[in-house]
């Protein structure tokens, strides 16, 4: 028996993933960079939540959505994952951004 063959939006939806997901990464290690550039003088620890948060973020949407995408198994799910880790890190930066330096 032949196999069925592949569906041609499987291509581009496995690279929306991964351009994705790889957002998603780097959402988080700009959160690692801004966490441990927390100065030293602070010393409660507090700061050590962001970190673990955003860990948390991409444990639980980045990872699933990244492994999907290179297993190439389950498109659809995979850009779900891609476009839920999106959405919540431009939810977390955007309103932080300095948008009068970078528009000027």
């Amino acid at each position: 028996m032949s196999p069925s063959p592949a569906s041609p939006l499987r291509r581009p939806l496995r690279i929306a993933s991964l351009v994705l997901a790889g957002l998603g990464v780097l959402f988080w290690a700009g959160a690692m960079v801004a966490t441990y550039m927390t100065p030293a003088s602070r010393g409660d620890g507090f700061h050590m939540l962001g970190a673990i948060l955003a860990t948390i973020y991409l444990v639980t949407l980045v990872l699933p959505g990244l492994i999907l995408a290179l297993m190439d198994r389950w498109p659809w799910v995979s850009l779900g994952f891609g476009i839920a880790a999106v959405s919540i890190a431009s939810d977390a930066v955007v309103p932080w951004l300095p948008w009068g330096a970078l528009l000027s």
